[in-house]
């Protein structure tokens, strides 16, 4: 008989929430699938997400699977609907390869972060402003500002960042017009503001089609880890996205 310690009966539980927050089906939003960088035909991991809205809540549940269908990642986003915005309320990841939990909630105009690692907890809070998003808001903060990225204009945002319990400063920007499987797209490059963010995380490239209504691909940084001579470390990967 297998024994769970507390620690693990804790993120099980934990995971079991993020994947099932309700009782109400889940309808599929995107799927995809993660490369190698240099071997685009060398698959490592899946992705998929879900959504369902329940009165003025919508509720995203991504999660991250190796290919024999096990669990890395689970992240649970939750926005404020009405007929022509959404708000971000709160973002939680689970990542079951390092055993951590992090949230973070907007509320009165800051966020307030938490990060559950080894059984402890650290906390901060910050300011909030409209340029505040989320991994799970990026693409739809790209597409709102579709019109001045086209253009050659650059985009400031401020990223959630979990483990660091604050924002770090990203820009988008054009980087080019290409074809992407076939379909006419254009390269968004994401980028730290900081130098020394920039020293430890490479600009993400995002495949957008031509009218920036649909992420096609992404190079860079994802949210699962790879195991390297014993120790897990972050992954920069070739993701491919598709839609029902």
């Amino acid at each position: 008989m297998v024994k769970l310690s507390c620690a693990n009966l804790f993120f099980a539980g934990v995971a079991f929430l993020l994947v099932h927050p309700s009782q109400a089906a889940m309808t599929p939003n995107f799927s995809a699938k993660i490369f190698e960088m240099k071997d685009h035909s060398k698959q490592l991991f899946n992705y998929k997400s879900e959504v369902e809205t329940t009165g003025s809540l919508k509720t995203y549940v991504n999660t991250v699977t190796d290919l024999n269908g096990d669990v890395l990642v689970v992240e649970k986003t939750v926005l404020s609907i009405s007929a022509d915005s959404e708000t971000l309320l709160s973002f939680e990841q689970e990542q079951m390869q390092l055993g951590t939990h992090g949230r973070l909630e907007l509320k009165d105009g800051k966020v307030f972060f938490s990060f559950t690692k080894d059984g402890k907890t650290k906390t901060d809070d910050e300011k909030a402003g409209a340029d505040f998003i989320v991994t799970s808001t990026l693409v739809r903060h790209v597409q709102k500002n579709w019109d001045q990225i086209s253009k050659g204009e650059t985009v400031k945002v401020r990223l959630g960042v979990l483990d660091r319990q604050e924002s770090v400063g990203f820009q988008f920007r054009k980087e080019a017009t290409r074809e992407i499987g076939g379909v006419p797209g254009m390269i968004v490059k994401m980028k730290p503001s900081s130098l020394i963010i920039s020293a430890l995380v490479n600009p993400l490239m995002f495949g957008f089609s031509l009218d920036g209504k649909r992420l096609l691909d992404l190079e860079g940084r994802t949210n699962v880890k790879v195991k390297i001579d014993g120790k897990f470390k972050d992954f920069d990967g070739y993701t491919v996205y598709s839609y029902p």
